[in-house]
């Protein structure tokens, strides 16, 4: 009987023993294996994966991914994004990120603030993910922008996309405060040109504008640096600028100190492009010579010159860009003007309003371009003219001509409206 009471009572704790032992949780993160960028053609991989903030071997899950992508929606350079992922065979995740770049990018600049601090666009590529030379115009880049900037300067900051010196859109970054404006300017060093011709040309222009540095060389570049030009003086140099408080709220002067140079003569001057006239030809419109002084003005009437005569041939985009090799030791400037001709048009049509039918037809008898001759851009004008001078109409009010070009056929119409004119006048035969 013992025996069998000792198994009934171990056999209950034998089976508490044996109860099944819970599993243990599952992990709500995972290694992650690997992180692929897909769909960008502007910005490199490597640079998209940084900015996610995610590494190799994380253990990650949805929300991580989540706000990975809020990170890179945070840039400001991307139109769309989103992330799928799936489970490697060792309970790893592989994730890919999808991507739209923003496509319209902008260099970005600055106004008054390079001067205070040289290496702002190295410490803003530190800073914010997918920096570069050139970024999108859109709200998040433009306010990360603008905040890392204020966080290196003491000043607020102001930003903006606005047209560049060459009319191109730029991301321009400038102090919020506006800058003093010009109250005045003069000029020092000064010999081949009075001081006071220098400020009597340029006071029109720059009194009043906001002074910044590189708006004030534009001008000058743009202004006065023509006029040494004429005088030879190609390597004249203007700066720096000495500036001083005006006696106006908020207003500046400034003393402009010219380094005028040496003058310099003319050397070789050769034509390129040209197909339609001869050299011997354009030597006529540019008679730049040898050893004279390099009057610049002189090179820019030979370029104005011979594209007039080629339009008068029907050559109605041509363009004629002179280029310089400056000799400093000989002290003597080469030019090259470079003939863009373009392809030559020709007259279609010629259209008459405003005149009954014999008065057209009379207009038209003195009308003495012929269709698909080559068009003289100044024929409607000439014509116009002596029409005029020649009273052929009572109360004549005006004439208006109206040229459309057709690029794909390089052909012209011209259309001439005549407004309050009489029949023309008899022609009397003495």
């Amino acid at each position: 009987m013992i025996p069998l009471l000792l198994i009934a009572l171990l056999l209950p704790a034998q089976r508490r023993v044996a109860k099944p032992v819970p599993e243990p949780p599952k992990p709500d993160r995972w290694p992650l294996a690997s992180l692929r960028i897909e769909g960008n053609k502007l910005l490199p991989s490597d640079a998209i994966v940084a900015a996610t903030g995610l590494k190799p071997a994380q253990l990650i899950n949805r929300a991580d991914l989540e706000a990975a992508a809020a990170r890179l929606t945070d840039t400001g350079v991307f139109e769309t994004l989103s992330f799928r992922y799936n489970p490697t065979l060792n309970n790893q995740l592989a994730v890919i990120f999808q991507v739209q770049e923003v496509v319209d990018l902008y260099p970005v600049a600055f106004e008054r603030l390079d001067q205070l601090d040289a290496d702002l666009i190295p410490y803003l590529r530190g800073r914010l993910p997918l920096f570069g030379p050139q970024v999108p115009a859109t709200g998040p880049m433009l306010r990360r922008i603008t905040e890392a900037l204020e966080a290196r300067l003491p000043m607020k900051i102001s930003g903006r996309l606005q047209p560049g010196p060459d009319g191109a859109l730029r991301m321009t970054f400038r102090p919020a405060v506006a800058p003093p404006s010009i109250t005045f300017v003069r000029f020092t060093g000064t010999q081949v040109l009075r001081d006071v011709d220098l400020q009597g040309k340029f006071y029109q222009t720059v009194v009043g504008i906001p002074y910044t540095e590189p708006r004030l060389h534009e001008l000058l570049d743009h202004n006065i640096r023509p006029l040494f030009e004429e005088k030879g003086r190609l390597r004249v140099r203007f700066g720096p600028f000495a500036v001083e408080e005006s006696k106006e709220p908020s207003g500046v002067q400034i003393a402009v100190p010219v380094q005028e140079g040496d003058e310099f003569h003319f050397g070789a001057r050769r034509f390129e492009g040209h197909t339609r006239f001869p050299d011997k030809d354009l030597g006529t419109m540019a008679p730049l010579e040898p050893d004279a002084v390099a009057n610049f003005a002189l090179v820019h009437k030979a370029a104005t010159d011979i594209e007039r005569l080629y339009r008068r041939t029907g050559f109605l985009h041509v363009k004629v860009t002179p280029d310089r090799t400056i000799d400093d030791a000989k002290k003597s400037v080469d030019i090259v003007l470079r003939v863009h001709e373009g392809d030559p048009f020709r007259l279609r049509t010629l259209t008459i309003k405003g005149l009954d039918i014999n008065a057209e037809a009379a207009v038209r008898k003195r009308w003495g371009l012929q269709r698909g001759q080559p068009f003289d851009d100044t024929y409607p004008d000439v014509f116009i003219r002596r029409i005029q001078e020649e009273e052929m109409f009572d109360r004549l009010a005006k004439i208006t001509p109206r040229v459309v070009l057709d690029e794909a056929e390089k052909m012209v119409d011209v259309e001439l409206t005549f407004v309050g004119a009489a029949p023309p006048k008899p022609v009397r035969i003495p």
